[in-house]
């Protein structure tokens, strides 16, 4: 089996450093452009992998790039609950500074148990690496996924499939566009490749051509 984990595009919650893990968040001008990159790209990749299945998110930030690239395919997009970003509850769609001003004592209680604790009207990291892994359960052996999700499902999904401690996540620059590849052995997980389109040159290339109009 092979994976292609794909991290949606800059959104307006990226820029402003939002907890928007069930919020939803419009692409930024510089994300737009980086989304049609993208996109070009895994369609692209399709030709050399040739994808089974797209398999999204269904927050919007994740499925509109699944949805354009499985259009170009005439490929159908499979929407997987399970795929969301970390559900932040009370602290949804704040910064880090709004939600200590708003929630302290349950901020504090978070930081100091951050795996386990159980954030008021979200999850814990601990149920969400569960919840990972129950959709990594779910698939095919022997086929080729594209998965278009958030930083922080592609960093449950590598670290269930590497064996590795929840925590240990942070040794991965899951960037915004990146595209991450494992190729998964009877379950047993090895990282192949991460890749990003030249996004900003490609950018720049686009602004410099406008400014010649």
């Amino acid at each position: 089996m092979k994976l292609v984990l794909v991290r949606h595009v800059e959104t307006f919650g990226n820029v402003e450093r939002r907890l928007n893990g069930h919020t939803e968040s419009e692409y930024t001008d510089k994300g737009v452009q980086m989304k049609e990159i993208l996109v070009k790209h895994l369609v692209e990749l399709d030709q050399k992998l040739q994808f089974d299945n797209i398999i999204a998110s269904p927050i919007s930030r994740a499925y509109k790039i699944a949805q354009s690239v499985g259009s170009q395919l005439s490929k159908d997009v499979i929407i997987d609950e399970r795929l969301k970003e970390f559900n932040f509850g009370i602290f949804e769609g704040k910064t880090r500074d709004e939600s200590i001003r708003d929630h302290q004592h349950e901020w504090e209680a978070w930081m100091a148990d951050y795996l386990d604790y159980q954030v008021p009207k979200g999850q814990s990291q601990r149920e969400y690496q569960r919840l990972c892994r129950d959709f990594l359960d779910d698939l095919d052996a022997g086929k080729t996924y594209l998965i278009v999700a958030h930083g922080g499902t592609i960093h449950s999904l590598m670290t269930n499939l590497m064996e590795l401690p929840i925590e240990s996540k942070w040794h991965f620059d899951i960037k915004l566009g990146s595209i991450t590849t494992l190729n998964v052995y009877d379950g047993f997980g090895q990282l192949s490749n991460m890749e990003s389109p030249p996004y900003d040159e490609l950018i720049i290339e686009v602004k410099n051509a406008s400014d010649n109009l």
